[in-house]
């Protein structure tokens, strides 16, 4: 199959498919399509995110549907809320020249009335998540005796999201006659079992399902220490100023930390993962898809089922621990015969992980020098001047006063005046290089990092009070992060973090805590006046009530916090 008009499709597909300005089709498309619409035999398909999928089971759905049978007659279930939206929209593309077949869209997190009345107005395919599917069918509101096909999208993502059970309910409930359809990027054995209980001698096909390496994406690696991962990510934003990338974190924690950390570098960045709700994460995806933000920091469950087909860069600020994990991030760039750059950090440990990807999914890593500050600063410095050749006048009140700007610097050779210019434009980055520290790669074995554990182990702490805490929004890295941001120069080593209400309690290297009080006066977070300052048994005024003592501020509060100096080791925050 070459082109879509050698397949049996009908015309008013066709005439769909070519409005959309789909000419040749993806090799999933050009196997998939063909075995569907010839044979009613079941399919297996093992095929990477983004090779086309949708369509290759979604045009012959839409083909298949009988305009004259009142019915639901194709069910497509996938892993999460934003897959199911994309889905529906899709087949809705391809069904606008078929007279009543509508598509609707069912999924938890939005009314389930909503939804119930539009199968009532004659649905003839239900794209849905598991969990509401199943819902809606147990309450009988929708009605599948009369499916002709299921699709099981993402199989292996709704098996590692825990809705083995709801699939199998929604499977048993389904007719015993009709084309099952299960694709997938890998195979687990719990997808395997599905096949064997579900589908009748199906027809299986791979294309590149684990061999990413034969695809367009480039797959680097950065070893750096682990204490550097978000410096290296801070230079490698800046050296690509295109990029267009999701980053993916292991927790959710960390994912807001690098999010307001690039936000406070000056780069449109936000973050996506569970504890955000619905409505935040529409939000957030929306203006994603529209490009005003750059920078999608995420965890793997939140960011399954996100479909943007010009992803530059996806980046692994962890690595995952299942290959088959890291296959599925990679296949979110290099979309639609573009290419794309995989880029993952990793410390000493990770090695083993990048042989086990490498080996699962036939993929070649390559290491790539750490950027210089140096570097960093040229490219920047440089594409500051391409950006002022290229400028044009527009503000015509400004050009009437060009005659009193030329006058004014006309005491300025050339020389000084392009010094001038290029120190005043650039003075800001010139501070937030000035302030980074060096990146470095860990040591053999990491004795490097454990040295420095052993000498941090022995420091010294004096305990800070600031007047701010949970109901102001803060979380352990982001104390950090604040820290880090207002203190230039050599990091400040940072003991126990204790996150209250009102307050938080801070241990710092006893020989820093005076820089650090002194460096944070007057600073201003969040909107909250900090108010940092040495714990001496007393606590400092909050926006919520006067200066109290510790020990009448909340009886809750952490007995076992003691004025003045402690020793302990670092990286025990909560």
């Amino acid at each position: 199959m070459e082109n879509f008009n050698e397949t049996s499709l009908s015309a008013e597909v066709k005439q769909a498919v070519a409005q959309l300005g789909f000419t040749t089709p993806t090799p999933v498309q050009a196997q998939t399509i063909p075995a569907i619409l010839d044979s009613d035999r079941d399919l297996i398909a093992l095929a990477r995110t983004g090779t086309g999928k949708t369509a290759g089971f979604g045009l012959p759905v839409v083909h298949g549907i009988d305009e004259d049978l009142d019915a639901v007659q194709a069910l497509i279930l996938c892993p999460t809320r934003e897959l199911c939206l994309q889905i529906s929209r899709d087949l809705t593309e391809f069904a606008r020249f078929r007279k009543g077949v509508d598509v609707v869209a069912v999924y938890g997190g939005a009314s389930a009335g909503d939804q119930i009345r539009a199968i009532r107005n004659g649905a003839k395919i239900v794209v849905g998540t598991p969990g509401r599917t199943l819902d809606l069918i147990n309450r009988k509101k929708l009605v599948v005796d009369q499916l002709k096909r299921v699709v099981l999208d993402e199989a292996d993502e709704m098996l590692n999201m825990g809705f083995q059970e709801e699939l199998n309910g929604i499977l048993d409930a389904t007719p015993k006659e009709k084309q099952t359809l299960l694709f997938s990027a890998t195979m687990p054995k719990e997808a395997r079992k599905i096949s064997t209980d579900y589908m009748n001698d199906p027809y299986e096909i791979s294309i590149d399902h684990t061999d990413a390496g034969n695809s367009n994406i480039s797959h680097l690696y950065y070893k750096v220490k682990s204490s550097h991962r978000f410096g290296l990510l801070k230079l490698l934003v800046e050296l690509h100023p295109d990029m267009y990338a999701v980053i993916f974190c292991r927790t959710r924690r960390e994912v807001d930390g690098v999010a307001e950390d690039l936000r406070f570098a000056g780069h449109a960045a936000d973050a996506l993962h569970g504890d955000m709700s619905q409505a935040q994460r529409d939000d957030v995806m929306k203006r994603f898809r529209k490009g005003r933000i750059k920078l999608l920091v995420a965890t793997d469950v939140a960011a399954r089922g996100l479909d943007v087909s010009d992803l530059t860069h996806v980046i692994n600020y962890n690595l995952p621990d299942a290959p088959e994990v890291y296959v599925h991030r990679s296949g979110r760039t290099g979309r639609a015969g573009k290419e794309g750059i995989a880029i993952s950090i990793v410390s000493g440990r990770d090695q083993r992980k990048l042989r086990d990807i490498e080996r699962y999914g036939k993929i070649e890593f390559e290491e790539a020098p750490i950027p210089t500050q140096e570097e960093v600063y040229r490219q920047r410095a440089l594409r500051f001047v391409d950006s002022v050749k290229t400028a044009e006048m527009q503000d015509k009140q400004l050009f009437a006063l060009m005659p009193d700007i030329v006058k004014g610097l006309k005491d300025l050779e050339r020389d000084d005046l392009i010094q001038q210019f290029v120190a005043f434009s650039l003075a800001d980055f010139s501070k937030q290089v000035g302030a980074s520290r060096s990146i470095e790669a860990p040591k053999d074995n990491d004795r490097g990092e454990k040295r420095e554990r052993k000498r941090r182990s022995n420091v010294s702490y004096t305990r800070l009070c600031m007047a701010a805490g949970r109901k102001q929004g803060y979380t352990v890295p982001q104390v950090i992060g604040m820290i880090n941001r207002n203190i230039p120069g050599r990091k400040i080593d940072l003991g126990k973090i204790d996150l209250q209400n009102n307050l938080t309690f801070i241990d710092v290297d006893e020989t820093e805590a005076k820089r650090v009080v002194a460096a944070m006066d007057g600073k201003k977070d969040k909107g909250n006046d900090l108010r940092l300052s040495i714990y001496d048994g007393d606590v400092p005024a909050s926006d919520s009530g006067p200066r109290n003592k510790y020990k009448d501020f909340s009886k809750s509060g952490p007995a076992n916090f003691k004025k003045g100096k402690k020793k302990h080791r670092k990286g025990q925050g909560k």
